[in-house]
């Protein structure tokens, strides 16, 4: 089964003249079983010849340039599911914390 995908801009960050360049976000893959969470940020390098007004963008909007700046392949899915790979081993394999750091217990 092929994972889906679920994005969600947390953050825009635009210059003096209100133009976007870059925005902060999270991808959750979700393969119907697990699911893993992961933020990225992504910068516009490409002046508008139109640019949108930021007080008339929509996250749809801004998804829609993520994933057009992601090409083909995309890039942030891919490391989504990757993510979401090492997520499902470490849950397999379950890992003992400790309260102290190695080089602190040492007298």
């Amino acid at each position: 089964m092929k994972n889906t995908y679920t994005y969600k801009v947390t953050n825009l960050i635009r210059d003096p003249a209100g133009i976007v360049v870059t925005a902060s976000f999270t991808i959750t893959a979700d393969d119907g079983v697990d699911q893993f969470t992961h933020t990225y940020n992504t910068g516009f390098a490409n002046k508008p010849k139109t640019p949108t007004p930021f007080e008339e963008l929509t996250e749809a909007k801004v998804i829609e340039w993520i994933k057009r700046d992601a090409g083909d392949e995309n890039q942030f899915e891919a490391s989504a599911d990757a993510e979401l790979a090492a997520y499902k081993v470490r849950k397999a394999a379950p890992v003992t914390t400790s309260a102290a750091l190695p080089w602190e217990t040492k007298e």
